[in-house]
């Protein structure tokens, strides 16, 4: 009798399933992250903010260049360049170590002068009148409390009395005094140690220019020196002496010439 039983099958084996893809391979696009951050390496570099090596970026001190970064100094600038005394200026502070103190009028100050004013002094008068503002050294602002008067100034050199400038301060005002104007300081427009520029109301106008000086007094004449009376006197007392002997003589034979003759007729 047959069995009514179903052979047995075989297990059913699984499917072999398709393999996955790599996990790594959608990271890959992660992989250019490093880039963005390349563009922050070069502020770190420090060669292209060195300028040590090359020449200073101010350059040399330059006092026109210095007044027209100011504004507001055009006829002093003027002046400066008429004289040539920017030239000299130059020198002083790129060839030495000699420091300068400079009082720089404003344009506004030019304009309060008597119309005409700067056309009625000489060429020489000019290039003293840009000297007077100029001190051969340097002076910080708070040595004006300490200088001694009247200042020295290229103009006067050692003529002191024809070029007198007189620093008075009171607290932190800085006056100045000419004996024809009265300034003051308003600031300052440049200062490095060696150049200080300050500016000032009102042009310094020189006595100068305005009072005669006194003549010098005329050298006294040699006094002449007294006779030699020894040896005069001798001399003249031994002609008056002679003189007189002669006259006495010449009396005796007056007279016996006249008894002479009276005996003739007596």
């Amino acid at each position: 009798m047959k069995s009514c039983e179903s052979p047995a099958q075989a297990p059913a084996l699984p499917q072999p399933q398709a393999p996955t893809p790599p996990l790594p391979q959608p990271q890959a696009p992660t992989l250019p992250q490093p880039q963005p951050q390349a563009p922050t390496l070069p502020p770190a570099l420090p060669p292209p903010q060195v300028t040590a090596l090359g020449p200073s970026p101010a350059g040399p001190t330059n006092v026109i260049k210095i007044l027209e970064k100011a504004g507001g100094y055009s006829v002093f600038i003027k002046l400066l360049k008429s004289t040539q005394i920017d030239s000299r200026i130059y020198s002083q502070l790129n060839n030495s170590n000699m420091g300068l103190t400079i009082f720089a009028p404003a344009d506004s100050a030019f304009s309060s002068l008597k119309s005409g004013t700067l056309n009625t002094f000489t060429a020489g008068q000019q290039s003293q009148l840009i000297q007077f503002h100029i001190i051969p050294s340097y002076i910080s602002l708070s040595q004006f409390q300490t200088l001694s008067n009247p200042l020295t100034t290229q103009a006067g050199g050692s003529n002191e009395n024809q070029f007198p400038l007189n620093i008075t301060t009171s607290g932190s005002s800085v006056n100045i005094s000419t004996g024809i104007v009265n300034a003051t300081v308003n600031g300052i427009v440049y200062t490095d140690g060696q150049l200080a520029v300050y500016q000032v109301d009102k042009v310094l106008l020189p006595m100068y220019f305005y009072v005669t000086p006194a003549p010098a007094p005329a050298p006294s004449k040699p006094k002449k020196e007294a006779p030699d009376t020894s040896s005069t006197g001798s001399s003249v007392a031994s002609v008056s002496t002679s003189g007189a002997v002669q006259q006495a003589l010449d009396a005796i034979f007056f007279l016996v010439a006249v008894s002479s003759a009276l005996s003739l007729y007596l």
